[in-house]
């Protein structure tokens, strides 16, 4: 009997139809026939079940893909997760990832921050023996300094969430007045729009006034200068008496006075030659009086209040003349009347 025919082995490679093909990786109308030709030689000797599973199957994985999808954008629409910030010097790993919290953390191990749930319950243990408020309660802030102030601010406050460079008047009047502490509260409360942190260069009051007591005490006063000139002063000096001081002072008086006499002669000089050009309102006052006196001819001054007084009065005599001369117009008409003309008997 001739040998049965071996079937063909399911490993045979088999042939790359789109072999040939130009711009096969270039031109999208060629890689999408090179897809569609791929895509049925994959389903080439399937029964019609196995695709209809198959595309169950890639329907139902792109339906979940457009829920995450979709989720992330609801998420970040409505619940946006904030940016984190830790303050300096603390571990970010201590810190649980708000993303991984929210279950929307994508960058997995290279995140910065913890993705263990528990890492904020891994804390230090308690001390049931001990009531740390007592401590903080005669921990005043008169005995910080600086930089505890501004860790104890930041333990409190945590990291600013406020757009505003402004600080809190608040919490600037409980620093400077010393009331700040563990128990501080703002009255603002939480909602506080303001920031609770210390402004750049801030000082307290207490080293404030520390340095200006160091820098006045640098200042010396004019009695210690005088004292410090003095000093520096040389040993062949006159000594002042009564005597040596009128001797003193009536040689500048005198000196003075000569001073006057040379100044007041060039000025008569200068006036004589009809130079009055730098001289002073007092000196032109001396040598011309006549240009500072009244002339007689000048008119007086025109008084609006006695104008008007005037003409009232001369108003009222004129009314008085005009009434008066009425009356007798009035008087004179009967008699004129009466005698008129004479009677025809």
């Amino acid at each position: 009997m001739p040998p049965k025919q071996q079937k063909a082995s399911g490993s045979k490679a088999k042939d790359d139809k789109t072999f040939g093909m130009k711009n096969k990786n270039r031109s999208a109308k060629v890689q999408k026939q090179v897809a569609e030709i791929e895509k049925q030689q994959a389903q080439a000797g399937k029964s019609r079940a196995a695709l209809e599973k198959e595309k169950e199957k890639a329907m139902r994985e792109k339906a979940k893909m457009e829920e995450e999808k979709r989720k992330k954008e609801e998420a970040a629409l409505f619940k946006p997760v904030q940016a984190q910030k830790v303050p300096f010097g603390v571990d970010p790993k201590t810190v649980l990832c708000a993303f991984y919290k929210a279950g929307n953390c994508e960058k997995g191990n290279k995140c910065k921050f913890s993705h263990d749930l528990n890492v904020e319950r891994k804390v230090e243990k308690k001390n049931l023996y001990e009531d740390t408020r007592e401590d903080k309660a005669t921990d005043t802030m008169d005995k910080w300094d600086e930089e505890k102030l501004r860790n104890v601010v930041l333990s409190k406050h945590g990291n600013p969430k406020t757009t505003t460079d402004i600080v809190c008047k608040y919490f600037i009047q409980a620093i400077e007045t010393e009331k700040f502490g563990w128990f501080w509260e703002c009255p603002n409360g939480e909602s506080c729009q303001y920031r609770h942190a210390l402004p750049p260069g801030f000082m307290l009051k207490s080293q404030r006034k520390a340095a200006e007591d160091a820098e006045k005490a640098n200042i010396i006063s004019l009695e210690e200068f005088l004292e410090v000139e003095r000093h520096k002063l040389g040993t062949n000096l006159t000594p002042v008496t009564r005597e040596s001081f009128a001797k003193w002072k009536q040689t500048r008086m005198n000196k003075k006075q000569a001073e006057e006499e040379v100044l007041r002669k060039t000025k008569d000089a200068q006036h004589a030659a009809g130079k009055n050009s730098g001289m002073s309102g007092r000196d032109l006052f001396t040598y011309n009086p006549e240009w500072f006196e009244d002339s007689d001819e000048e008119e007086e001054d025109w008084d609006l209040a006695q104008y008007r007084k005037q003409k009232e009065d001369d108003d009222l005599v004129a009314e008085a003349q005009r009434i008066h001369d009425l009356e007798l117009g009035d008087g004179e008409a009967p008699n004129g009347s009466e005698g008129g003309g004479d009677r025809e008997e």
